[in-house]
């Protein structure tokens, strides 16, 4: 397993039952409480807190020293994957983007032919006298858009669709 912390990367391995860093001396892993993680080397113990897992991207967020560090996991099946072209083979594809309720388009935020990231807005839908901002689930290009504004759509209804 990989871990890319800033421009360092660590690789563990683990042998009998420990993990160990480039053929160093073996890491302990200790937890403390759900959020805490004390790492414990023949010469030091370096204690690290988890503020965020993001599995989909697996990406973990840590506060160590008070700094906050953003740690991306490699897994031998990433190198794996990577190596044979097919590093997005697990990553879903989400190809249209629904009404989750009955409303009234307010503002198409986005065009045919635009590229958006995940969790972008690119709609707002009013429901229950509420305005609803429509976020993207994945990153891609739009294909179409499938509502105009001050158009009443049904839940379900496909508003956008995605390349």
């Amino acid at each position: 397993m990989k871990v890319q912390i800033q421009n360092h990367t660590v690789e563990f391995t683990k042998e009998n039952s420990q993990w160990v860093i480039d053929n160093q001396s073996p890491v302990n892993l200790f937890h403390q409480g759900n959020q805490t993680l004390l790492l414990q080397t023949n010469n030091q113990t370096i204690q690290v807190r988890c503020l965020g897992v993001d599995r989909s991207t697996k990406t973990v967020t840590i506060l160590y020293n008070n700094h906050k560090y953003s740690a991306k996991i490699t897994e031998p099946m990433d190198e794996l994957l990577k190596s044979m072209g097919l590093e997005n083979a697990l990553v879903p594809k989400i190809s249209e983007v629904k009404a989750p309720m009955p409303g009234l388009v307010l503002d198409v935020l986005v065009s045919v032919g635009q590229t958006v990231e995940i969790g972008e807005k690119i709609l707002v839908l009013e429901a229950m006298k509420m305005e609803n901002a429509i976020k993207s689930p994945t990153a891609g290009t739009v294909a179409s858009i499938h509502v105009t504004k001050g158009q009443a759509v049904d839940k379900n209804f496909v508003l956008i669709r995605f390349e």
